[in-house]
């Protein structure tokens, strides 16, 4: 079974995959995407710029808000930083931070001292790929109040949830979030139900 993702005028069919938590979610995966990575890169950007949203330093959490974040600090010529989910040798003096999201669970996130300079006392934008329950940005926020800076605003190419829960521009935590797409979420009734039907995806 598949949900077929209309996104800036790119068609990507996406599994139906079951979460950790027994979730069924459309599974997506921008890793190695670059045509969707540049569209929503560019599309992210030029949001930013247009909601006058000025900033210091992107933050983003591998593995996969990276791309993304990368795509967005190359257009708009800002360096950014990521955490990592397991502590490297080559972290000078590195800290953790907890975390959640709704595929992983409950993760630890590190990084270096160095890196985490970068961030000190700066207006930060958090880049995600999926903002689905806000439960990473929530860590994130938290992160920052106790590391010295602001998270001014979240990206992500798709926002996961229910139809009536479809905003692409919202504030969360009373900070904006910004997005390029809708994803739903599944419903095991819809899901049986249309398995019946051919296979076709629709969210509730």
């Amino acid at each position: 079974m598949f949900y077929e993702l209309n996104l800036l005028g790119l068609k990507r069919n996406l599994p139906i995959l079951k979460t950790p938590s027994g979730l069924d979610i459309a599974g997506f995966n921008p890793v190695g995407d670059i045509e969707l990575l540049v569209k929503s890169g560019e599309y992210l950007s030029n949001l930013l710029q247009e909601s006058n949203i000025d900033f210091d330093v992107i933050l983003t959490t591998e593995l996969k808000g990276v791309p993304i974040a990368q795509e967005v600090a190359r257009n708009l010529k800002k360096d950014y930083v990521c955490l990592r989910k397991d502590k490297k040798c080559y972290m000078l003096n590195p800290k953790h931070t907890n975390g959640n999201s709704i595929t992983s669970g409950d993760s630890n996130y590190y990084i270096s001292e160095p890196e985490l300079d970068k961030l000190k006392n700066k207006k930060v934008v958090f880049v995600d790929d999926v903002f689905s329950t806000g439960s990473t940005f929530k860590s994130m926020i938290n992160f920052a109040n106790n590391e010295g800076f602001e998270i001014i605003a979240g990206l992500a190419i798709l926002r996961e949830g229910r139809e009536n829960d479809n905003e692409l521009l919202f504030n969360f935590e009373g900070v904006p979030i910004l997005c390029s797409g809708f994803l739903p979420l599944p419903s095991l009734e819809k899901t049986e139900q249309n398995n019946q039907n051919k296979g076709e995806i629709y969210g509730k």
